[in-house]
């Protein structure tokens, strides 16, 4: 059915997709529980991510909604997306904080691929 170069092919996208799986799935209940703590809890975290990220964070606190549980959890799944483009911004920031990102960033990125994944197929 495979020829052997496609055969091998198959098979590393199957090892691939499997990792990736496992590290989607570890990652989703801490993101969650983070998600939570981060929408409902003290709003030093979520102002901080802003000052590193945000491009305008005075324009952005000025709205009043900006610090509502579920305009802090989108805006923070926003920049998680899109941190590979946006990741020169985070100058002065420590390497944690880098990784804290890249580490949610790869997360959403997996969810956003996989959807699409099921999706057309």
């Amino acid at each position: 059915m495979f020829s052997r170069g496609g055969e091998i092919i198959h098979n590393i996208k199957v090892v691939f997709l499997g990792i990736y799986s496992i590290y989607i799935l570890v990652w989703a209940l801490p993101a969650v529980l983070f998600g939570a703590v981060l929408s409902l809890g003290d709003s030093k975290r979520i102002i901080f991510i802003d000052n590193v990220l945000s491009k305008d964070v005075e324009k952005l606190h000025a709205n009043n909604n900006s610090m509502m549980s579920y305009s802090i959890i989108s805006r923070f799944m926003r920049y998680c997306i899109i941190f590979p483009f946006i990741k020169k911004r985070a100058i002065n920031t420590s390497i944690k904080f880098k990784i804290f990102m890249w580490i949610n960033s790869i997360g959403w990125w997996g969810v956003i691929s996989f959807s699409i994944y099921a999706l057309l197929r």
